[in-house]
């Protein structure tokens, strides 16, 4: 038993050496997984994702007769989302995007706790 587990750490210590040597390696002291093109073909393709759900949304408020209200909620939060999801992806670093995030949030917190008063329509 103690020697696998010798064995073991000592193929532990060996994996984090050669994890520190590729981390230590790289300019910025990681390594990026995601390649250019694959950043670009994931942005493009949740940018046309947003802009046909902003499409179908248009197209089933306007069937419906919604009210402003209504379609202030639908667009924001739908455009919210979408550009939330596009930042992501981008790959800005934390420290870019806590901020931008917070603002969605805020402005989602925003457009989904105005209600109109008890009795009242919109």
């Amino acid at each position: 038993m103690a020697a696998q587990t010798e064995s073991a750490m000592a193929a532990l210590e060996a994996a984090q050496k050669a994890v520190d040597e590729t981390a230590a390696s790289t300019s910025a002291g990681w390594i990026q997984p995601w390649s250019h093109e694959l950043v670009s073909l994931l942005s493009i393709s949740i940018l046309v994702f947003s802009l046909i759900a902003l499409i179908m949304a248009t197209v089933l408020l306007w069937r419906s007769s919604a009210q402003p209200g209504q379609i202030l909620r639908v667009f924001g939060i739908l455009t919210i989302i979408g550009f939330s999801a596009f930042l992501l992806v981008v790959g800005y670093s934390n420290e870019q995007l806590t901020p931008i995030i917070g603002l969605f949030g805020a402005i989602a917190g925003y457009l989904l706790g105005k209600d109109s008063k008890p009795g009242k329509e919109e």
